[in-house]
């Protein structure tokens, strides 16, 4: 069924400016929110992604061939009947997606959405897929969060559809994954459109880094300055446990003339960029360091790869860390972000190497892995595309809000 443009805007109307506080719901490590679209409202459930654009969801139109194990264990998914809105319009073009883990293809439409408590209604474009080889999610499509410079074509991301409208208290999406990662349990992570709660959530500040600029901003992609690797010097005495800082290179506390085992760091030359997504699960480290990175933690990368090693919990421990120093400018103005060994290693995952190969010199893909140790502030610093300053920003989180800190 193909309806006007004019009346579907005439739906949605002009709504107050607004926070919108999205539950994460997390199921079999994949972290989504749900939202209602079409006339009547249908919910969907929408895996956020800050490495995309575009927002997509499975449809009708699907069948078992194109778009497999539609019921999953922890979940079935919902499709998008245009037929059955009273609002959906085909804008009659089509799109496909290629992702690093599957592709999508079909039809672009715009639509009503809104937030589950109907506080916030907007219509928003997106694209109906028809043909998906994401069989595992536990979500109906995704919800890109990037920016849109890099969405498909006739669409615009949620946040900035939003913000340009004038509906959000604040050009900025705050990130707390929740005290809860496993399936099941209740949760309490939230993803917050129009504003953030660092308040809540932040034990002390909130420390930003500026996003690098091409032509245009695409995604939020930082300057990656250096990794550093630090352990210290036995991982069985209490004494030399790693201190991180928000902001700062990580610490020990040997006495003073003692060495730790190992304190590394490694330059991208101006060249390094670091790219933080929702959408990926673990930390990807520059290719052409990975190898001195396991050296320096005592390990063989290959022999890794290989299974002539493997990886034990007993190295997940709080004796080393990486962090990433980000900054271009002048070096005193650099922010650094770590991780230590114990915080890689979620209640009930198994133990596996911690970080992986982004395939790329100089490159970083920053994942849910790292993301999940901090509140996240995702900021635009301005609701227009020509004033924008984009900054995202990391603040250790209170202990009552810390998944490691549960018992």
């Amino acid at each position: 069924m193909i309806k006007s443009v004019n009346g579907l805007l005439a739906v949605a109307g002009v709504a107050s400016a607004a926070v919108l506080d999205l539950p994460v719901v997390i199921r079999d490590s994949y972290s989504s929110v749900k939202l209602d679209i079409g006339t009547p409202p249908k919910e969907h459930r929408l895996l956020f992604d800050t490495g995309s654009s575009t927002l997509w969801t499975v449809s009708t139109a699907c069948t078992e061939e194109s778009c497999p194990y539609g019921n999953g264990q922890w979940y079935t998914r919902q499709y998008y009947n245009a037929s059955a809105s009273s609002t959906g319009v085909d804008l009659r073009t089509s799109s496909s997606i290629p992702y690093l883990g599957g592709n999508v293809k079909g039809e672009t439409y715009m639509d009503t959405f809104n937030n589950s408590e109907d506080t916030v209604e907007w219509n928003q474009t997106f694209l109906a897929v028809n043909e998906s080889s994401w069989r595992f999610i536990t979500a109906d499509g995704f919800l890109g969060l990037g920016f849109s410079s890099i969405a498909e074509a006739n669409t615009t991301t949620l946040v900035e559809t939003l913000l340009w409208d004038g509906k959000l208290d604040q050009p900025r999406f705050g990130l707390y994954y929740g005290k809860n990662l496993a399936n099941e349990g209740p949760q309490d992570g939230v993803l917050s459109i129009g504003g953030s709660h660092e308040d809540m959530y932040v034990d002390g500040d909130v420390v930003y880094a500026p996003l690098s600029k091409t032509d245009t901003y695409e995604l939020w992609r930082t300057p990656l300055r250096s990794v550093n690797i630090l352990v210290a010097q036995d991982p069985t005495n209490p004494n030399s446990v790693v201190e991180t800082e928000v902001g700062k290179l990580p610490t020990t506390h040997l006495a003073n003339g003692t060495f730790p085992e190992a304190n590394v760091t490694w330059s991208t030359f101006g060249y390094g960029t670091a790219v933080f997504d929702t959408g990926a699960g673990r930390l990807a480290v520059p290719d052409d360091i990975i190898g001195a990175m396991y050296f320096n933690l005592g390990w063989d990368y290959e022999a890794l790869l290989e299974g002539r090693q493997r990886f034990t919990c007993e190295a997940m421990n709080a004796s080393w860390a990486v962090t990433l120093t980000l900054g271009d400018g002048a070096p005193e103005d650099d922010v650094s972000f770590s991780i230590r060994g114990d915080e890689f290693l979620e209640p009930g995952s198994q133990c596996m190497p911690p970080f992986d190969s982004s395939d790329q010199a100089s490159f970083a893909l920053v994942g849910a892995a790292f993301l999940q140790r901090y509140y996240s502030v995702f900021d635009f610093g301005a609701d227009k595309v020509a004033e924008y300053k984009p900054r995202i920003g990391f603040g250790r989180l209170k202990e009552e809000f810390d998944w490691k800190y549960q018992s």
